[in-house]
């Protein structure tokens, strides 16, 4: 970077874990990341919540604080209200109410009728049998990627499956949405993802569809390698979206083919954390995320760890009872992954790292002791 001879530089969702090379450049600087950090930067703009006392884990991201720098530079940029929530959305900011900094930035949108609010349901708008067996979040463990077994679900309802929610009259909503939460609850999802099957959806006045829905076709693009499509999708261009709904179906049959396998075989199990390998860097993270959520109860920390050809990455994920407990997922990444020559961080509930090829047994074995110790109980100081 530094030989691309930039004036300056913003760094957006990251930065952190790279405050020396940053301050190295030797340029101006704008650090905007949500990610703990481990100290404040000293040559460089840098804002982040975790510095005045706000949750990046759950109150800020790097859309939220990448919109407020862009209002900050020009009020006009308050209209991009609905990618910054999209943003959020992604980091599961939004379970079960925005927060922290999110929250009066929202409500002002709202307020000034850039966004609007409605409470839905949080499965996909379409026809249900399909929305029950092509949602992977929430991830319906048993119908996920099985259309006959969805349909059979609904027929017992007697829901006819190419009937939408909005075509159910109260009664048949009722019965669908008891099921469902029965449902989850019966296949080890925690209570948190239950309680937002039902959700607030907000409608995007300016991009004419929800933050969800394009919060979803915005990460199906870049974990497919179309970032730039995604982008457009924020900016507006229609003629992003029948692109991007490809993006879409593509993301979602390898997104289930994960999720369907870890479901089916299960995930290896340490004596504090849990763990799986999965073929595809770009999906590692969502496949762990979702599969705390929805099954074996959210009982331990989950690693996905992607072999490359030089290194292997890492992510990690956990779930706020665990973290109530002690976990902190970002230090115990950062951590093991020092221990074996790599690096790691993220945010207490996620966490993430690199570390070098053929060291994956020993990184789970530290993590795992780790984990271990901050689930340990405190020793209580004598009085």
């Amino acid at each position: 970077m530094r030989e691309e001879g930039n004036a300056a530089y913003v760094f957006a969702d990251m930065g952190v874990g790279q405050l020396d090379a940053i301050e190295g450049l030797g340029r101006p600087a704008v650090v905007l990341d949500h990610h703990k950090p481990t100290r404040d930067a000293t040559a460089a703009v840098h804002a982040n919540p975790h510095l005045v006392g706000i949750d990046g884990a759950h109150g800020a991201c790097g859309a939220t604080l990448s919109w407020a720098f862009a209002i900050a530079v020009d009020p006009r940029n308050r209209d991009r209200a609905g990618a910054a929530m999209a943003g959020a959305i992604a980091d599961r900011q939004h379970v079960p109410a925005y927060d922290g900094m999110n929250a009066p930035l929202f409500e002002e949108a709202v307020r000034v009728g850039l966004l609007r609010k409605e409470r839905g349901p949080a499965i996909p708008d379409r026809p249900l049998g399909e929305a029950l067996s092509t949602s992977y979040l929430p991830y319906f463990a048993g119908l996920a990627g099985r259309p006959d077994e969805a349909t059979g679900a609904l027929r017992r309802l007697s829901i006819d499956p190419a009937s939408r929610w909005r075509d159910l009259s109260s009664s048949k909503r009722q019965a669908l949405a008891s099921y469902l939460a029965t449902h989850l609850m019966r296949h080890g999802a925690i209570p948190e993802a239950v309680e937002m099957l039902t959700e607030d959806k907000y409608w995007i006045e300016g991009l004419r569809r929800y933050a969800g829905d394009l919060s979803d076709a915005m990460n199906a693009c870049c974990r497919t390698g179309a970032e730039g499509l995604a982008a457009s999708l924020a900016m507006g261009d229609p003629d992003a979206v029948p692109l991007a709904e490809a993006h879409r179906q593509r993301y979602t049959e390898r997104a289930l083919a994960h999720l369907t396998r870890i479901e089916r075989e299960g995930p290896f199990q340490g004596k504090h954390v849990a763990f799986f390998y999965c073929d595809e860097p770009t999906l590692a993270g969502n496949v762990a995320g979702i599969a705390i959520q929805y099954l074996w109860n959210g009982a331990r920390p989950l690693l996905a760890l992607s072999v490359t050809d030089g290194s292997t990455k890492v992510s990690s994920r956990g779930t706020k009872v665990l973290v109530a407990r002690g976990l902190d997922l970002a230090a115990a990444m950062r951590e093991a992954a020092k221990g074996v020559g790599g690096t790691g961080g993220g945010h207490d509930v996620a966490a993430g790292a690199t570390i070098p090829k053929g060291k994956e047994e020993k990184f789970v074995a530290l993590v795992d002791d780790l984990v271990g110790l901050q689930f340990a109980p405190k020793a209580v100081a004598a009085k």
